[in-house]
């Protein structure tokens, strides 16, 4: 589940491609991304809202309090254990957060391997006392509200002065 969300976070943040996710998916298999239009002001300021609101917990280290932001489709593929030590395992060695950029979102309505629906994704530039990383966080609406369906950190690596593997 953790690496599907990856995939389908990294997938929506190149935006306005359509990129093929299953290979070996039949050939009447819809298996690729499709970038909705941008949402309204509202919207974007509702995505933003959510998507604020669940990383400042992972700042304050309150990974357990998340569980109430996701939506059912994640509740219903793993446990709130499960989610909680994955993201903790994520942020490991990241250290305090020191500056986040502002959010980019991508919008679609269909996710390879997921139930049909409306999902943003958006990514931010984060930089914390040990790293700079990038961060995705998916989110569906659910009920008239935006919940949380997956997350994950892209990790730069610099193995000499200037030079980035990630």
């Amino acid at each position: 589940m953790k690496h599907c969300f990856t995939l389908l976070v990294s997938v929506l943040a190149l935006a306005g491609c359509d990129v093929s996710i299953n290979t070996n998916a039949p050939a009447t298999s819809t298996s690729a991304v499709t970038v909705s239009p941008p949402g309204s002001a509202q919207q974007q300021r509702q995505v933003a809202g959510t998507a604020n609101a669940f990383l400042l917990l992972l700042d304050a280290g309150r990974a357990d309090m998340t569980w109430s932001s996701t939506g059912s489709a994640l509740k219903a593929t793993t446990s709130e254990s499960n989610w909680v030590n994955g993201i903790s395992g994520l942020r490991m060695g990241l250290g305090e957060l020191q500056q986040r950029d502002h959010f980019q979102i991508t919008y679609t309505r269909q996710l390879p391997d997921a139930p049909p629906g409306h999902y943003a994704a958006i990514q931010t530039q984060s930089t914390f006392a040990n790293m700079a990383v990038t961060e995705l966080v998916l989110l569906v609406e659910d009920a008239d509200q935006w919940r949380v369906v997956g997350y994950n950190i892209s990790k730069a690596v610099e193995v000499a002065a200037g030079i980035r593997l990630f």
